[in-house]
């Protein structure tokens, strides 16, 4: 073990950050573990269907028990705590203490790593809402990069569109409307005939979109998310956590960072109609940058948000769940960014690809091979932390021999603190060793064979 870099970072943790505390008991009866890397509810609920009306549109007026929409989990899923390791509790022994919200379940991401810094309940199921259109967004915007659809294109608003209750952006059946119009229309208005149209352009119909959807929920790793519609008005088997949500906004802010100014838009004008966004957030907090409100009666008003300060290298992904209303998910919300921006900071330790150690190889063309990381070492850290107090030592694999190839691992990096593991990343070549020839190879058996035999004696 060769420690190879102290590391800086220091500040001082004024106070505590808290408010007064409402959690609900949580619909989740799974143990409290970690979900099967296997089990996705999005594959779990393939008969669930959304309530229609006579004109065959989802029916807004339809009573859905919250024991349909948000069926019991089962033990495959998790318990309401399981989620990675957050910051709050790595970091228990420096102090750190977790935020109090008024809220059901949030969560506090790093969007650039996906470190999470605090969370309550966040993986508790809940009805999502509005916040479902996050996922109906990302796919949206997935063919708009791939070049499957574009900004300017018109699409003919179908009847069904606009039978769907709800909010809306007041698009006329039979008109035409452009992509960029429609997505405002799903941001900004929360427009559920914007929502039905754009699914309807995509996929051809809301149900194949759904499904899109729900596929889309298992590549991004949200293991209890299902959804039964394009817009998340209540239906059966519809579904989310605060620790999925924030998997989306991550995914949204960092895929397609090209089209994420749409979710900082405050006003929306379409047809002479003029309305505000639902996230107040992006009145009341200067570095909020956007994102989605949602809300039911049963689970009552929630918020994905998003904040970055300038200056500062963190971006921040925010998730509350089950508030009274959009001021309180807003206050709550900057409540809780004020609190990872107050207490964290992140801090790139070492880039991508940087030499860190030059070792040994036997049997190769070249003799000796260059390790370092494969992504960048980035952590969340409190500003508590004593540059004295955090070291990076290397473990590095014995008798490295060729061939190598550029990305095998033959090694890890740990980041300590006080003795505690902060973090644990794999070394791995940064260039490639040729075998040499057979001369070489048997020379290199011969005097590793000594070598070793010598070590053994201690020698």
């Amino acid at each position: 073990m060769t420690t190879i870099k102290q590391l800086s970072l220091a500040a001082a943790i004024a106070a505590l950050f808290s408010s007064s505390t409402v959690f609900a008991t949580p619909s989740n009866d799974a143990a409290n573990t970690m979900p099967d890397s296997d089990y996705y509810a999005a594959t779990q609920y393939k008969d669930a269907q959304a309530p229609l009306n006579s004109f065959g549109a989802i029916d807004v007026k339809a009573n859905i028990p919250e024991s349909v929409q948000v069926p019991s989990a089962p033990v495959e899923a998790g318990g309401v705590n399981g989620i990675p390791e957050t910051m709050v509790q790595k970091w228990a022994q420096a102090g750190v203490f977790p935020p109090k919200l008024e809220a059901r379940a949030f969560i506090l991401m790093d969007a650039n790593t996906g470190q999470i810094i605090a969370s309550n309940d966040a993986n508790m199921r809940m009805a999502p809402a509005s916040t479902t259109k996050l996922m109906l967004m990302y796919i949206v915007e997935q063919k708009l990069a791939d070049g499957v659809i574009s900004l300017d294109s018109k699409v003919q608003v179908p009847e069904v569109a606009w039978r769907t209750g709800g909010s809306r952006m007041f698009l006329k059946p039979g008109s035409y409307v452009s992509v960029k119009d429609l997505i405002q229309g799903v941001i900004v208005e929360s427009g559920n005939d914007a929502a039905v149209t754009l699914a309807n352009y995509v996929a051809g119909s809301q149900s194949s979109f759904v499904s899109m959807m729900n596929a889309t929920a298992v590549k991004l790793g949200m293991h209890n998310t299902h959804f039964t519609t394009v817009m998340g008005l209540p239906a059966p088997a519809h579904f989310s956590t605060a620790y999925d949500l924030g998997l989306l906004g991550q995914h949204i802010m960092n895929d397609y960072p090209q089209y994420f100014h749409f979710f900082s838009q405050k006003y929306f004008e379409y047809n002479h109609i003029r309305q505000p966004n639902f996230n107040r957030l992006l009145f009341t907090y200067q570095y909020a940058t956007g994102m989605k409100t949602g809300s039911t009666e049963a689970a009552g008003y929630s918020l994905v948000s998003s904040a970055e300060i300038p200056n500062n290298p963190m971006k921040l992904v925010g998730v509350v769940l089950g508030t009274q209303s959009l001021n309180d998910v807003a206050a709550q919300s900057k409540a809780l960014f004020n609190y990872g921006f107050r207490f964290f900071k992140q801090d790139t330790l070492y880039a991508a690809d940087s030499k860190l150690s030059e070792q040994n190889v036997w049997g190769g063309k070249q003799n000796t091979v260059s390790l370092g990381l494969d992504k960048p070492l980035t952590l969340v850290l409190p500003s508590s932390v004593d540059e004295k107090d955090l070291l990076t030592k290397l473990q590095i694999d014995r008798d490295i021999k060729a061939p190598v190839n550029k990305g095998d691992k033959l090694g890890e990096m740990t980041v300590t603190y006080k003795g505690n593991v902060i973090q644990t990343e794999p070394l791995i070549a940064l260039n490639n060793v040729q075998q040499g020839s057979w001369l070489t190879r048997i020379w290199a058996s011969i005097s590793l064979y000594f070598h070793n035999l010598l070590a053994s004696y201690g020698l």
